[in-house]
């Protein structure tokens, strides 16, 4: 630095610097009392450093923060007991003002915080994807909203999609404002989504599908319209399952699958809870002459739900477990495994995110390797920084996740690990207990991601 600017800076800074601060009584042996003013002297480099500023050392009166005041819902309960949540979602494609966006968000963060909602809220001149963990008292409330208030802005949307497994799924709430509810790569101005296909409910969808060969004498084309990690622990008998990480890449698989299709040939597709396929089918209706394109209504989630409340439940045509984007990772179809351990091969169908926050590895790992590692991917810098903290040796809780083991998540200030987007979890491990040698026939290779927004998708795809 400068002689000038050193001198400049001293000037400002001491302008401020050296004024009292507070004036302290001070007894001396006589009995007399005086008064002395202690000065907020800045150490030498504060001054001297071009990046920093020196600021006093009172604390500023505390200011009011501004309100946000719910408007619509009644007030809410003290917070209500977390295994009380219910998780579900609902979303609707409704052409919506950019202009009306922003208030629409601080309106929602108002009226859904307020009753201690939490999740994540998409909004978009596309409509509005929600996916939510309610409590149950509140869930009337929220209907009453969604119909009476809601409804002003998006019209009509869906039912509410209630999860097969219930729990408080999300830490926080979150509205976010987006170019696109599903980020699906093409020019919009080519494709109308009020083309939509056929939303058959769980019951005919799995009709169909049980009679489809028997009927037509070939299998269906059926599409699973997720991410290839998705598709490893659960999917439809007899679905494409494309090796693909985002929706946009789903869109082109599609469109390939489809291409040399006959006008007349019906497509199924599926997705989590029906907003992929929703979009996927309007293109495929708008770019193609298909016309008999079906998804199942409310996706995999209604699905399970229909064949768990059926009095005599049918063979579910749905195998594993329906992969979901919040701290559950995951709920169960059916009881079967499809899937192995990322780290020691074993059959396993748990999602977990490695516990060092500085690498964030999700990753299917079975309760042993687990345990083993210390909820770790199983490399050694990782099991070291978890085990340095439990041992006293440093580092800091990040997170704690809402996982069974209730096990806190370890790192030195990164919240999102370097694994937090799409690496496959064979690339990194393939030094831990035989990671990566295992063969991979029949079986779909997975992808690291976060809860945290992929690519516009990730953690709000349904």
């Amino acid at each position: 630095m400068s002689i000038p600017r050193i001198v400049s800076t001293l000037v400002a800074s001491t302008r401020c610097a050296f004024r009292p601060v507070h004036p302290l009584p001070h007894h001396t042996p006589n009995g007399s009392c005086l008064l002395y003013v202690r000065l907020c002297v800045p150490p030498l480099h504060a001054l001297l450093s071009p990046r920093r500023t020196y600021t006093s050392t009172i604390a500023p009166s505390p200011q009011p923060k501004p309100k946000n005041k719910a408007k619509y819902l009644p007030p809410a309960l003290p917070p209500p007991d977390p295994s009380s949540y219910r998780t579900l979602a609902f979303y609707k494609f409704h052409p919506l003002d950019p202009s009306t966006l922003p208030a629409l968000r601080t309106t929602l963060l108002a009226d859904l915080g307020t009753h201690h909602i939490v999740g994540r809220v998409y909004i978009s001149t596309e409509g509005i994807n929600a996916q939510l963990a309610v409590p149950e008292h509140n869930i009337p409330d929220l209907r009453r909203y969604v119909e009476t208030v809601l409804v002003d802005h998006t019209g009509p949307v869906m039912d509410f999609n209630f999860g097969t497994e219930h729990r408080k799924a999300f830490r926080a709430l979150h509205v976010r404002i987006r170019k696109q509810l599903v980020v699906d790569g093409l020019d919009p101005k080519t494709y109308n989504l009020g083309l939509q296909p056929n939303h058959l409910p769980p019951p005919e969808w799995h009709v169909r599908l049980a009679n489809y060969e028997k009927t037509h004498g070939r299998k269906p084309v059926l599409i699973d319209m997720r991410n290839h990690y998705e598709s490893e622990i659960g999917h439809f008998e007899g679905a494409i399952r494309p090796d693909v990480e985002t929706f946009r890449g789903s869109v082109k698989a599609m469109r390939e699958i489809c291409k040399d299709l006959p006008k007349d040939e019906e497509v199924f597709m599926y997705c989590t809870g029906g907003i992929r396929c929703s979009k996927a089918g309007a293109i495929l209706r708008s770019t193609t002459a298909l016309q008999h394109v079906h998804l199942v209504a409310g996706g995999i989630t209604a699905y399970g739900r229909w064949i768990r409340s059926h009095p005599d439940p049918p063979s579910s045509l749905y195998h594993g477990k329906n992969f979901t984007f919040d701290s559950r990772l995951g709920e169960p179809i059916t009881n079967e495994v499809l899937s192995r351990c990322h780290v020691c091969s074993e059959p396993a169908n748990t999602y977990t995110n490695c516990a060092n926050a500085g690498c964030n590895l999700l990753m299917i790992a079975c309760a042993a390797c687990r345990e083993r590692h210390a909820g770790t991917c199983g490399r050694k810098v990782c099991v070291d920084v978890v085990k340095g903290w439990e041992e006293g040796e440093g580092g800091r809780v990040v997170e704690v996740r809402e996982l069974e083991e209730g096990r806190p998540v370890i790192g030195t200030g990164l919240k999102s690990g370097v694994h937090r987007l799409r690496v496959r979890p064979r690339d990194v491990l393939g030094g831990v207990e035989g990671v990566g040698k295992r063969g991979t026939e029949g079986m779909m290779s997975t992808v690291v991601i976060g809860l945290e927004e992929v690519d516009g998708e990730g953690g709000m795809c349904s």
